[in-house]
């Protein structure tokens, strides 16, 4: 008998080790070890806590298979705000309707994928409520009026965005105290929700910490979601998401102040939708831009970086369809080489390395937060945290390093403004750079990394887009716009909103056929619609 346990433990471990050998079931079944399972048909860590469908529950037996498929081609994979409201406009659905599709999204997909960690108990009650005040003026004023939302869970939801008609769904998983307790933990692995995974392959890095809010939006859960970056937590989950737009917005522009810090100089609230015309209402709504404000249509002139052949055969091609957009290569510059290199490797220029620098704001912040939200927590300090993990470790499995690294910091806070400063020159001196040689308005880099995310604590917005291409099988890759200044927002966004009409418009493009036209009819710059490639 005992042999048979034995041996039945060992087909059950050789399960997870037979697979990828750098697949998330094998790190996470190594680290976690009896405490995690995870299959093609399972995911389950054994400590995180199950939703409670009790408030919907004789909703959710009721809804039947063909109000489900009905609400499906009523919405035709198009999720957007303005589809959304639309329906609603002509009373093809209710918010209640669009409430219950959602949650049923959620019980069909969430055991799985562990998207959300909590559901608003009071989400059908707020969509009633919505119905009733349904009309004319409502839907007019109310600019997410019945769209539902999702919000990270590392963010305080009690009347936010409201105003504007929103339904909250609920909160959105991320990865733990967005990735600030450990460097040694998968992105997207909390102890309440479990690992969040990649919607379209398991062994994909979902990427965090905003994983939940991210891969939500692929699976059809909400109408839009809500996440935060600290240095990369929205654009990262994005990219490696796909089909994820959002925006890092400038410092200062969304408020903060309900965010649970990593650090309150670098931390914010961001958008994440399906395309850029809801990234730009949503950024409008909350930073207090008028929404019927006139289109910018302003020329731009935008410098390029990547290191993909296809992508910058994919942005040529589509820099025919630019209205009033001029593109320049800056690959080939070498005299950018040295000020770029300043910018993303500030350690470079002082002794304080990135690492540090965040630690000393998590020991620094984390208590402020927790003394301005005394009645919700029983912790006050960092240290006090830290104790009770160690007392409940499960809860850890992949441990708190940097935790325990942020309250043992020898760094002061004049060495961390020095840091901060040093990296605001360097990418200062990079942009001046830019704008003299080239009078560049911002940058896009190509390719699926986030080059500039370390100016995150500059306060200058980025925000990015996946575009299509074949070669000639069906290719995406990554761009990532990043403003100058503070308040950029608005100029990143629209040059993204071009490049996202003229990747619709142009079709299938095969960069293949693209790049031997280019070979055979260089650039000249006598494009169509005022866009020309220097």
């Amino acid at each position: 008998m005992a042999e048979d346990v034995v041996k039945e433990q060992e087909q059950v471990e050789s399960s997870f080790i037979e697979n990828e050998s750098e697949g998330l079931e094998t790190a996470c079944y190594r680290k976690c070890h009896g405490q995690f399972c995870l299959t093609s048909t399972e995911n389950h860590f054994q400590h995180e806590i199950s939703l409670d469908y009790s408030p919907f529950q004789d909703a959710l037996t009721n809804y039947s298979s063909t109000t489900y498929t009905k609400m499906e081609s009523l919405l035709k994979l198009d999720h957007s705000i303005d589809r959304i409201r639309n329906l609603i406009k002509n009373k093809h659905i209710t918010c209640v309707d669009l409430a219950l599709f959602y949650l049923k999204r959620v019980q069909m997909t969430n055991d799985f994928y562990k998207i959300i960690i909590e559901l608003n108990p009071h989400l059908l009650t707020e969509a009633q409520q919505l119905d009733k005040e349904f009309n004319e003026n409502q839907i007019n004023n109310k600019l997410l009026f019945g769209c539902v939302a999702g919000i990270k869970g590392n963010i305080s939801i009690r009347d936010m965005y409201n105003d504007a008609g929103c339904l909250i769904l609920g909160r959105t998983n991320l990865s733990e105290w967005a990735y600030s307790v450990t460097e040694n933990a998968p992105s997207g692995f909390s102890a309440v929700g479990g690992q969040c995974l990649h919607p379209d392959d398991i062994h994909e890095d979902v990427s965090g910490s905003s994983s939940g809010s991210a891969a939500g939006i692929k699976l059809n859960l909400f109408t839009f979601s809500i996440g935060t970056e600290t240095q990369g937590s929205l654009l990262s989950p994005a990219m490696n998401v796909r089909n994820v737009c959002t925006l890092k917005p400038s410092l200062g522009t969304w408020p903060n102040q309900d965010i649970i810090p990593v650090n309150y100089d670098q931390d914010t609230c961001g958008p994440m939708t399906r395309n850029i015309k809801d990234v730009e209402l949503l950024h409008k709504i909350a930073s207090g831009i008028k929404t019927n404000a006139e289109d910018d249509s302003r020329s731009l002139r935008v410098g390029y970086l990547g290191q993909s052949q296809d992508g910058i055969v994919l942005l040529q091609t589509l820099s025919a369809l630019l209205p009033s957009t001029t593109l320049i290569d800056l690959n080939k510059d070498l005299s950018l080489v040295s000020p770029m290199t300043n910018v993303m490797n500030t350690a470079n220029l002082c002794d304080v390395t990135f690492l540090d620098f965040l630690c000393y704001a998590l020991a620094r912040d984390v208590p402020l937060y927790l003394s301005s939200h005394a009645s919700s927590y029983s912790h006050q300090t960092l240290a006090s945290i830290i104790e009770w993990n160690k007392s409940h470790p499960q809860y850890i499995p992949y441990g708190q390093s940097l935790f325990i690294r942020a309250i043992e910091s020898p760094i002061t806070q004049e060495m961390y403004d020095k840091y901060k400063q040093t990296l605001q020159e360097a990418f200062e001196k990079f942009t001046d750079l830019l704008k003299s040689k080239y009078s560049l308005d911002c940058l896009i880099t190509i390719g699926n990394d986030d080059y500039f995310s370390c100016t995150t604590a500059c306060g200058i917005p980025r925000a990015n887009l996946t575009l299509d291409y074949y070669i000639p099988d069906h290719k995406q890759i990554n761009i990532v716009v990043a403003g100058f200044s503070i308040n950029d927002d608005l100029v990143i966004l629209r040059l993204l909103q071009r490049l996202e009409k003229a990747n619709l418009q142009a079709g299938r493009i095969d960069t293949r056929t693209s790049f031997q036209k280019y070979i055979q009819q260089p650039i000249r710059g006598a494009y169509q619609n005022g866009c020309s490639i220097l």
